[in-house]
């Protein structure tokens, strides 16, 4: 019938964070982390029975809270720091905190260990 059978080519949305990752803007990246910080963990921290609410958790809170702000300040060694505390600490590591410290590790040189990280996330 004369119809050719090219393959048709369909638009694709491309979400913030992948145009700031294909353009390679790691500072964007940092900036749409923030904004997004831990939603698709909401309610984790509160969720928790006066009965668990060990020191240990206490502790736990403290190291991410030390991470972000870190992280926020873009003091990014201090933030690999506080992100692998928690992460050994945590029974189920969180996949934001490998995130954060996936962008950590790209910002101050070290891909090898951001590539590690971004597997576990």
């Amino acid at each position: 019938m004369g119809l050719s059978k090219t393959p048709v080519a369909l638009p694709t949305m491309i979400s913030p964070l992948g145009k700031a990752c294909a353009r390679m803007d790691l500072t964007a990246v940092q900036d749409i982390l923030l904004k997004t910080g831990y939603k698709e963990e909401e309610g984790a921290d509160n969720e928790l029975s006066f009965q668990e609410w060990t020191q240990q958790v206490r502790d736990m809170l403290n190291t991410k809270k030390f991470g972000d702000i870190a992280f926020r300040d873009k003091d990014f060694k201090i933030a690999i720091y506080y992100y692998s505390k928690l992460v050994a600490m945590m029974s189920v590591p969180s996949g934001t905190v490998f995130v954060r410290r996936v962008l950590s590790y790209l910002i101050i040189g070290q891909p090898e260990l951001a590539l590690r990280d971004a597997m576990q996330a």
